[in-house]
């Protein structure tokens, strides 16, 4: 298939935990609105579809790609870096050789868990995605710096691994709530607002009340965040600004008007509701 007729952007996504449809439109709206008007006919492919790796060298200069949230080694990522003649930028991911946009996750992580403690909590269950998922990388690194600021030792008994997702986060807590000799908490730190609604439900699951008797935070902001029976407390992430500045400096590239690796951090926002509650009348 040829497109050399057109100035094309090849939009990739993780197919296999892409993370909610909220996620995606929210950043894809942002991506339209900076196209408004453009000659660009826009391509939508998982990011293991072998139209990335398969484009001819010919349309390598007519040609952008937007890569939303790689895991960091990703075989996606390491065929940009290799072809520098593509013009790319990444979203929620960071490369020291490409452009990419992204929001400051570890401040995020750092300004959760300071509000955490500051409603007198210690003994925090921190529950993150992928382990080679920027996001949760920094989110976790924001999330170590702050206890060690505040000299509150770091227990990876209180770090579970899940997917982004409420199924399996779900599943993960519910598990960590059935060990026989599982370590106290009093508050859970979910690193996406679906696995805040995972452990919300593996909670009540286990007759533990929200936020009486563990308070829970997310992050990102999505869009039944502040309407779920909880409204939950969380740190939102400038889903528009980040695909629409994405597309407006890869577009500079496309287009030679400021060639070159690009790189914007943007700031989210917490967003204070129900689900953080007050200190607990004991820890569990």
């Amino acid at each position: 298939m040829s497109y050399s007729k057109y100035k094309i952007i090849i939009l990739t996504r993780p197919e296999r935990y892409f993370l909610s449809s909220f996620y995606f439109e929210k950043i894809k709206y942002g991506i339209d609105t900076a196209l408004e008007e453009l000659d660009f006919k826009v391509i939508t492919t998982d990011q293991d579809n072998s139209l990335l790796f398969s484009l001819p060298k010919n349309e390598f200069k007519t040609t952008g790609v937007i890569n939303i949230a790689p895991d960091v080694h990703h075989p996606s990522v390491k065929f940009l870096e290799k072809n520098t003649d593509i013009k790319s930028i990444l979203i929620n991911c960071r490369s020291e050789n490409l452009s990419w946009v992204d929001v400051n996750n570890v401040r995020g992580g750092k300004i959760i868990t300071e509000h955490l403690i500051n409603l007198g909590h210690k003994n925090i269950l921190f529950i993150n995605g992928f382990s080679e998922n920027q996001n949760s990388i920094d989110r976790l690194e924001g999330f170590k710096h702050t206890l060690s600021k505040h000299k509150i030792k770091y227990d990876s008994k209180l770090l579970i691994y899940s997917d982004f997702s409420v199924t399996l986060t779900y599943e993960r807590v519910k598990s960590f709530l059935g060990q026989k000799n599982r370590p106290e908490f009093s508050a859970i730190f979910a690193a996406n607002d679906l696995m805040a609604v995972g452990a919300i439900r593996a909670l009540k699951d286990d007759n533990i009340k929200v936020p009486e008797d563990v308070v829970v935070v997310g992050f990102d902001d999505f869009d039944f965040s502040a309407t779920f029976h909880i409204p939950l407390t969380t740190y939102r992430q400038p889903f528009h600004n980040i695909g629409f500045l994405a597309t407006k400096l890869l577009i500079n590239q496309i287009d030679g008007k400021h060639p070159g690796i690009h790189q914007a951090e943007l700031i989210g926002e917490l967003i204070i509701r129900e689900s953080c509650g007050s200190n607990p009348k004991y820890n569990i």
